[in-house]
């Protein structure tokens, strides 16, 4: 139950691209598959969420996920 507690805790927008690079990639090879997760994890760092994330980090508070 930890994990599933962990998971729920994650950005949304993170999780929505995760799921995504796997239902993409299954049945690719790992090199076919690292090229295609690139752009995905490209964007997921440029969002709005991943400068909360590191706000959130910072200032020992739990994150406000706004889905950007």
């Amino acid at each position: 139950d930890r994990w599933v507690a962990d998971i729920v805790a994650c950005a949304p927008l993170s999780l929505r691209a995760i799921k995504q690079t796997v239902n993409r990639t299954g049945h690719l090879s790992p090199a076919e598959a690292q090229a295609l997760r690139t752009p995905a994890l490209v964007k997921a760092l440029q969002s709005e969420d991943a400068l909360e994330g590191v706000a959130a980090f910072q200032q020992k508070r739990a994150p406000v996920w706004r889905g950007r």
